[in-house]
């Protein structure tokens, strides 16, 4: 948690030097990463816009899950274009959220009788 907290400032302090009109120099022998082999997935980033409101219940579900929001609404897109659901996996999907939900309630009845 220090390390980021003194990168996000030295992070701020270098933004604010060059907004200031400090220059800089860029780094043209750094190594660049490579691109993901030909076939691999690519994921593409969707921008949308929620209410707060809404954002804050994904959230809220998304952690109550053990999932990230990305993956909660990603999970509900897929849902949502494929028809054809395997019985199986749609199976197993609801059992992992029920466990999900089991493990939450048996961390809820811990922290009460704590």
């Amino acid at each position: 948690m220090h390390d980021e907290q003194a990168q996000l400032a030295a992070d701020q302090e270098f933004a604010a030097a060059v907004a200031g009109g400090a220059p800089f120099d860029y780094d043209d022998t750094a190594v660049v990463p490579d691109l993901p082999p030909p076939g691999a997935p690519v994921m593409v980033v969707r921008p949308v816009r929620l209410p707060s409101d809404l954002d804050a219940a994904v959230k809220d579900l998304a952690a109550r899950q053990g999932v990230t929001p990305s993956a909660l609404i990603r999970g509900w897109v897929e849902a949502a274009v494929d028809d054809t659901t395997d019985p199986v996996t749609e199976l197993r999907r609801s059992l992992d959220a029920a466990q999900r939900a089991a493990n939450e309630l048996t961390a809820d009845r811990h922290r009460d009788a704590a």
